[in-house]
């Protein structure tokens, strides 16, 4: 075989477009279509676009409430997740406690560790973190199956063990207090890092489909991924507005990756280039 990577880019680009593309496109196909022509024809695209479903899907199932509160979540837990994984991946780097090949070893295997949401649900009554938005926020920073905490450790223990050093003593010396020299310095140089672990840990927070359903009972506190089931229980059978919805709550996650997209590129050849 003469031009291997270039079978592996076309490979690669063809997996992309069948399992992500292609389903995207189906669905999108499916929201422009009438209840009609989807029953008669599902697989084949409308002559006419039919905009009614997404006011359908809108009104129905609460939408701009919910992807307030969706927002709200994601942005805050994913936020305060990335400031905690800082603060230990940065001694875990540089050794500064006790044991920190084995911390690491250990959140390590928290990645593949199963959600366990009957422990999750009594913790949350305990503490009275149950069915309110600050239990939920708190709640999905340290939550098993969603490792938005313990990837960002990794993540960031990896970029920072690659800056130098000579830099931690050169402001130790210069009287630079701990807090002053992660913003001021560690914070810029792992700017990559950072927004990867951000955007994963928000993705993390924004798909979460059993959480809200075992820790949220109010309908007014319901992210979209529970507004979006409980409209599919009393919806079965519209399935052009359900497709609308879909759309319509996956649209924010679509824009800001397309404008992170840059940034993205950014950050893997950065970490190309350090590795």
């Amino acid at each position: 075989m003469r031009h291997p990577r270039a079978v592996a880019r076309i490979t690669g680009a063809l997996l992309i477009v069948v399992l992500f593309l292609l389903p995207a496109l189906y669905v999108l196909m499916i929201a422009l279509e009438s209840p009609q022509h989807f029953l008669r024809s599902p697989m084949t695209p409308a002559t006419s676009p039919d905009l009614g479903n997404f006011g359908q899907a809108w009104s129905g199932a609460d939408l701009a409430q919910e992807l307030v509160n969706t927002i709200v979540y994601s942005v805050l837990a994913a936020g305060i997740a990335t400031v905690l994984a800082l603060l230990i991946a940065f001694p875990v780097a540089r050794k500064l406690v006790r044991r920190s090949s084995a911390l690491y070893n250990f959140l390590v295997i928290g990645l593949f560790l199963p959600a366990s949401f009957i422990p999750l649900f009594i913790e949350a009554h305990w503490l009275h973190l149950w069915d309110n938005r600050v239990g939920y926020i708190l709640l999905h920073i340290p939550m098993p199956g969603l490792p938005t905490l313990s990837l960002g450790v990794l993540l960031l223990t990896a970029f920072i063990s690659s800056v130098p050093a000579e830099l931690d003593e050169a402001a130790w010396m210069d009287g630079v207090s701990y807090l002053r020299y992660l913003a001021r310095v560690v914070v810029p140089l792992t700017r990559p890092a950072l927004l990867i672990a951000f955007l994963y840990g928000m993705l993390n927070v924004w798909n979460d489909i059993i959480g809200p359903v075992v820790l949220l009972s109010t309908p007014g506190l319901f992210p979209v991924t529970r507004g979006i089931y409980n409209f599919y229980g009393s919806n079965e059978s519209q399935w052009t507005v359900l497709a609308a919805g879909i759309v319509i709550v996956s649209l924010p996650l679509v824009l800001l990756f397309t404008v992170s997209q840059r940034q993205l590129i950014q950050a893997a050849v950065t970490g190309s280039v350090k590795g």
